[in-house]
């Protein structure tokens, strides 16, 4: 969220333009509730659109808009194993999903 905050200001910067952006926030009201998150996340915004949904209302909501208004690029969304991306990737795949807890090291 860092490079968020910073590449928003540059934007604008590189523009000319004077005034500042709003960063949107993507975590929602479940992983708030079981303390789900890293400091400086996806929590960390000046908005957060879906801050009081929870992963189920969301997912359904998604899954209405595919059907109801043809937005095919939201079936990627869904198909998309959820992760927070804390580890990296091993051959080019994700090495960790939020539901699969990884093995600890010995």
């Amino acid at each position: 969220m860092v490079l968020a905050y910073l590449f928003a200001q540059l934007s604008l910067w590189a523009r000319g333009k004077p005034v500042g952006l709003l960063v949107l926030g993507s975590a929602n009201v479940d992983e708030s509730l079981t303390g789900y998150f890293t400091k400086y996340d996806c929590s960390s915004s000046d908005i957060n659109p879906i801050g009081g949904i929870s992963k189920t209302d969301l997912k359904n909501f998604l899954v209405y808009c595919a059907e109801k208004f043809q937005f095919t690029t939201l079936r990627g969304i869904l198909a998309a194993p959820p992760t927070a991306e804390l580890e990296p990737l091993t051959d080019g795949q994700l090495s960790q999903t939020d539901e699969v807890k990884t093995k600890s090291a010995p």
